[in-house]
């Protein structure tokens, strides 16, 4: 009777181990089917948001550039819901499961730019304000080949007396938007307040203003107009475009810039599509370049996914 006890509680262990190793085995599986699934539908989305960019090259490359979008029928017997207007003035687009935003890089503030982009910052920081001609020279300063201070400028000498580990670039060119904020005038901001600020800046050699695609907000920072003025604006624009520059070139008058204040677009687009099924989602954003005298038909400058 003992040997038969015992047989039966060892087969009940036994049992219960292998209860137990298939039940963690079965948790296990569905957990890698689970982590399959959801790279499946990751790359599905990916693979998606991807396709949809390289719709995005064709449409820009082959189509018309307006004052504020592009218009091309060419791919409405391919893909026929997808828009024959595309607006780059920020209006989110809608196609499948997707959003599409396209922004023409002249409706950002370029740093290149240095009039707008000190008046855009001005807005907003009354010591950015009372310190412009500080920031104007020491961009210079930073940009010219020379070791030779402006008069509200800084070399390096001025560098070397604040301790900083670095002096001015003394080449004519930034390598990225965040190296503005190294000069004289502009390293107070904290990286929280760069990364805000640099949501609304570019940096690009082209330089130009559309005031067709630029954000009523980009507007009234750039241009320094009134809150009454900027309302006028936003509900000209609704109307259309004609009585929109009109009114603009009224609220602007005496501080007119022919060569920069314009409704063409640049054809630099900033691109950004969003796909998501499911509660997966990608986001891809590129800088593109698609002005006419280039080689080819486009250059990618930048790509973020």
């Amino acid at each position: 009777m003992q040997k038969n006890g015992f047989a039966l509680a060892l087969t009940l262990w036994i049992v219960a181990i292998m209860s137990l190793v298939t039940a963690l085995y079965l948790s296990y599986g569905k957990t890698v089917v689970q982590k399959t699934i959801k790279l499946h539908k990751k790359l599905e989305v990916t693979l998606e948001a991807e396709s949809t960019i390289e719709i995005l090259k064709f449409f820009a490359a082959t189509g018309y550039f307006a004052n504020n979008r592009i218009i091309n029928n060419t791919l409405s017997k391919e893909f026929k819901t997808f828009p024959n207007i595309l607006k780059i003035n920020g209006d989110i687009h809608h196609w499948k499961n997707q959003k599409i935003l396209l922004e023409d890089s002249s409706a950002f503030v370029n740093v290149n730019d240095k009039e707008a982009f000190i008046k855009y910052l001005a807005y907003q920081d009354n010591n950015i304000k009372d310190n412009e001609g500080i920031i104007r020279d020491s961009m210079n300063d930073w940009l010219d080949f020379d070791d030779f201070s402006g008069l509200n400028g800084a070399e390096e000498s001025f560098y070397q007396r604040n301790k900083v580990v670095y002096s001015s670039r003394n080449e004519n060119y930034f390598s990225s938007v965040s190296e503005v904020f190294l000069i004289r005038g502009l390293n107070s901001y904290s990286s929280l307040e760069q990364e805000k600020l640099q949501e609304e800046l570019i940096l690009l050699d082209y330089v130009s203003r559309n005031i067709l695609t630029m954000s009523i907000d980009r507007l009234g920072k750039v241009y320094h107009f009134t809150k009454t003025e900027l309302e006028q604006l936003s509900e000209a624009r609704k109307e259309n475009s004609k009585f929109f520059i009109q009114l603009f070139n009224k609220f602007n008058m005496g501080n007119e810039n022919y060569e920069l204040d314009g409704f063409k677009p640049s054809k630099i687009l900033k691109m950004t599509v969003e796909s998501s099924f499911q509660g997966i989602s990608k986001k891809i954003t590129l800088l593109i370049n698609f002005q006419a005298k280039r080689k080819h038909a486009f250059e990618v400058l930048e790509y973020k996914d």
